[in-house]
């Protein structure tokens, strides 16, 4: 889904951080590249989330929820998909919504 994807295999490769994770969440997860890698990689069973504010396509034992991390809502949404469960790695490669204006855009995200 994404060339991305291979930044996250070249970390596990070296780190070995997957084999071993039983609850993974992808924040900015859209789309959707960082998933199937973890989905591939992980333990049959893990829980995998990813949370974005644009709809993922679906893969196969994984959970999407469309929402801001920021919002209770989502937040909520996220306990329920986990079981209550502590979430062992937590896997991120967004990047803020800027316009051009890189220097006043940075100062002025929430």
């Amino acid at each position: 889904r994404s060339r991305a994807a291979f930044k996250l295999v070249q970390l596990n490769r070296k780190y070995d951080f997957l084999s071993t994770s039983r609850v993974l969440v992808d924040l900015c997860a859209a789309p959707g590249g960082w998933l199937q890698v973890a989905a591939k990689t992980m333990p049959v069973g893990s829980k995998i989330v990813g949370v974005d504010l644009e709809p993922i396509r679906a893969i196969p034992g994984v959970v999407t929820i469309v929402g801001d991390i920021t919002a209770q809502k989502t937040r909520q949404d996220l306990k329920k998909l986990t079981g209550g469960q502590p979430v062992d790695t937590v896997i991120h490669d967004g990047a803020p919504n800027i316009g051009g204006v890189w220097a006043s855009e940075a100062y002025t995200q929430p």
